[in-house]
């Protein structure tokens, strides 16, 4: 079998230290690993978007019109960077159709993006099997992260054409399973849910290396409370920190952020507010490769909010690590864990700060939870076995 895997959008790159880099990364990889043959085509990635076109690295605006954004309405800045996107789409399509050419796939599985449909489109004209990926409800999401634009509109038809028109559909909550269907019928019995998942054999680091930050990081032997990930409001550091700042001070602890995002001054501003400033270590964005070993100096490891729609990569990443979690009482979240694995918290300070008591005062409990979420996310949550299940939709 041949799959050509295939990502439109000039700023997704499958060597980003992001969840996406990971997901495109590990989804590949699984395939070779069983021996099926795949091409790539990757515009965020450096060679693939070089040979797209000069501009495709930047979905925005010439740099004469750059120089003069603050005359323009967002809104009408945004369209302009919309319309760039959907002409870079369209580049994309013909590079597509060459690569289809060239590599004469059995099936073509596309990492659907924001307002671009260039994967169906050349899959239907060329006659060969497409599955899409599509992971976020991508119009709310760039309002979320961009503002409006007069062209959601546009987007929310070319996500409905993706979901008429391709052979299958994977994405990783039932909740985005019912906005689908909610969106298009046609989608409701083509679409298989994969939570994310993890890589066993991505674990290496030493135990001397180990210590090694740690003592970096001035963590000492205080029990380490810690979160992995991007920055965005709504993965809740802020909750967190208003939650470990309220603990009582014994035992000792200290909180360890990993990861980098707008709002992380606002942040350090606030543990500093709120009088932990001494106590809350931010270690800043870290290659992705490094990502286990500071999950391995922390000896609780928590998530206190997620959106609606979304399955936590990181909550993987603990778990394989063997280590307690704290996840929210999300859809996503409670379609993996339940109180068995994890300790569910509402996104507000005082239930967060009531779960990590529970933890900090508990060390069998948390090493009951930390063994059994251990277990299940080898037994279900491997990109192995995600890669396998996505090619069910091809029989």
């Amino acid at each position: 079998m041949k799959i050509l895997y295939y990502s439109p959008h000039p700023r997704l790159s499958a060597e980003a230290p992001t969840g996406y880099g990971t997901h495109m990364r590990e989804m590949t990889a699984a395939w070779r690993r069983a021996g099926i043959e795949v091409k790539t085509l990757i515009a965020g990635d450096v060679h693939a978007a070089g040979a797209a076109g000069a501009d495709n690295t930047d979905p925005g605006l010439t740099d004469k019109l750059r120089s003069v954004k603050r005359l323009f309405p967002k809104k009408i800045w945004e369209t302009a960077r919309d319309i760039q996107l959907i002409r870079f789409d369209l580049r994309m399509e013909q590079r597509l159709r060459e690569a289809i050419a060239d590599f004469s796939p059995d099936l073509i599985y596309e990492r659907v993006a924001y307002l671009q449909n260039s994967g169906v489109r050349a899959a239907k004209a060329t006659g060969v099997t497409h599955i899409a990926e599509i992971n976020a409800p991508y119009p709310e999401e760039r309002r979320y992260f961009s503002g409006d634009s007069f062209l959601i509109g546009t987007a929310k038809d070319n996500l409905r054409q993706v979901l008429i028109e391709t052979n299958g559909i994977v994405t990783v909550s039932s909740v985005l399973a019912a906005d689908f269907a909610e969106i298009a019928e046609e989608a409701r019995d083509k679409t298989l849910v994969i939570p994310n998942c993890v890589n066993p054999e991505a674990v290496m680091h030493s135990a001397e290396r180990a210590e090694e930050l740690r003592n970096e990081l001035n963590l000492g032997r205080d029990l380490v409370l810690g979160f992995v990930g991007s920055v965005f409001p709504y993965h809740g550091v802020d909750i967190l920190i208003e939650a470990f700042a309220s603990l009582p001070k014994a035992p000792r602890t200290k909180l360890l952020i990993v990861g980098d995002g707008a709002s992380l001054p606002e942040l350090r501003a606030l543990a500093s507010r709120l009088g932990v400033a001494d106590r809350v270590v931010f270690a800043g964005s870290v290659p992705h490769r490094d990502v286990y070993l500071y999950i391995e100096l922390m000896d609780i490891c928590c998530m206190a909010k997620s959106n609606r729609y979304g399955s936590p990569v990181k909550i993987f990443e603990y778990g394989l690590l063997k280590k307690p979690v704290l996840a929210p009482a999300t859809a996503p979240v409670a379609e993996v864990t339940d109180a068995e694995t994890a300790v569910i918290v509402s996104p507000d300070a005082e239930s967060v700060a009531e779960g990590l008591l529970k933890l900090i005062s508990d060390e069998s409990l948390r090493k009951k939870l930390a063994e059994a979420w251990h277990h299940k996310v080898l037994k279900d949550h491997t990109w192995d076995t995600a890669a396998a299940k996505v090619l069910t939709l091809c029989t």
